[in-house]
């Protein structure tokens, strides 16, 4: 995969992931415990697909894009975010 393409995934990767973040406090704030344990367990297993299946082999590809918050160097710009 081209670097290029490779980055954009990454990127669109992250937001997913940081969605999914926020949707889960959402959860914890507005249901039940029991609830939001369903739901935290599944983000869970979407998110460990997104990142092993998905985000892995791209920063196997390219180390380079792996970003500081998981050990690499690329440095993401926070906007993306929001």
């Amino acid at each position: 995969m081209n670097k290029e393409l490779a980055e954009s995934i990454s990127v669109l990767a992250l937001r997913i992931g940081a969605d999914m973040d926020k949707q889960l406090a959402r959860i914890k704030e507005r249901c039940s415990e029991e609830e939001f344990k369903k739901y935290q367990f599944a983000t869970g297993k979407v998110m460990a697909e997104l990142l092993i299946g998905f985000m892995n082999p791209i920063y196997k590809e390219h180390p380079d894009l792996m970003p500081k918050e998981m050990g690499g160097e690329y440095e993401i710009d926070p906007a993306i975010y929001k």
